[in-house]
């Protein structure tokens, strides 16, 4: 698999037989394949997870758009598109293409911000793209709010625990200050990913190296893809002493 990360929580994801844009926001989208299959994921309403111009991409033979249904309503003109699908949380999917010797099998997990995170397998993978689900504890909320979050961030990311994900794309943000690693840590002890993706930083990539630095980070270093550009290539093999 090989991965581009373009910017903020938008990624690309290449496999063999297809190719998913991930809550593409801002940067460079690469050049795409026109004989694959691509698969727009859209988590959820925010600006920084959601621009219209992806309804602008071509290239691809076909174009499919799996989009959370908070988004519906920034739709009015295009609700009529083909490939569009709206999803809610805890809803499967699967869509199929090369006369249905391809699948792409999506589910969804409900956010503890809006939307839906996407829990997706095609080509033997599982691959995890959090959107805003994440554990968002923050300095100065209230007790309630603070455990409240807690409750349901396990809960909600109950179907992850020691699930095989072959990569994992998690939220890791400064601003949440003595605690921006929480979420992140959170789904290192307790799922199985290969390979995961810091995103959601802001642009502050210093917050991996940060990361990196404390006995979580140091223990998964292994699993940790360290992020250092918007437009970095990573090759995911299947093993990683391959990589």
């Amino acid at each position: 698999m090989k991965v581009t990360y373009i910017g903020h929580s938008g990624f690309l994801a290449e496999f063999s037989h297809c190719c998913c844009l991930f809550d593409y926001y801002e940067g460079k989208i690469p050049k795409l394949a026109i004989d694959k299959p691509l698969f727009i994921f859209v988590s959820h309403r925010h600006q920084d997870h959601f621009n219209p111009e992806i309804f602008q991409i071509t290239g691809p033979k076909e174009i499919h758009y799996v989009l959370s249904s908070d988004t519906r309503r920034y739709m009015r003109d295009r609700t009529d598109l083909s490939g569009l699908h709206f999803m809610k949380g805890e809803e499967s999917l699967t869509l199929t293409w090369n006369n249905g010797s391809c699948s792409l099998t999506i589910k969804t997990l409900r956010s503890t911000d809006c939307g839906v995170a996407f829990l997706i397998h095609t080509e033997g993978k599982n691959i995890y793209h959090a959107g805003d689900l994440n554990w968002w504890v923050w300095p100065g909320e209230s007790k309630q709010y603070n455990n409240n979050m807690t409750a349901n961030f396990k809960k909600y990311t109950e179907p992850l625990k020691g699930l095989e994900l072959f990569a994992a794309f998690l939220p890791l943000d400064p601003r949440q200050e003595e605690w921006y690693d929480k979420g992140f840590s959170y789904m290192l002890e307790n799922a199985k990913a290969r390979y995961a993706f810091p995103m959601h930083f802001w642009k502050d990539f210093s917050v991996i190296q940060k990361y990196l630095s404390t006995p979580i980070g140091k223990a998964h270093k292994s699993e940790i893809i360290v992020l250092e550009k918007e437009g970095q290539i990573v090759i995911c093999p299947e093993n990683k002493e391959d990589k």
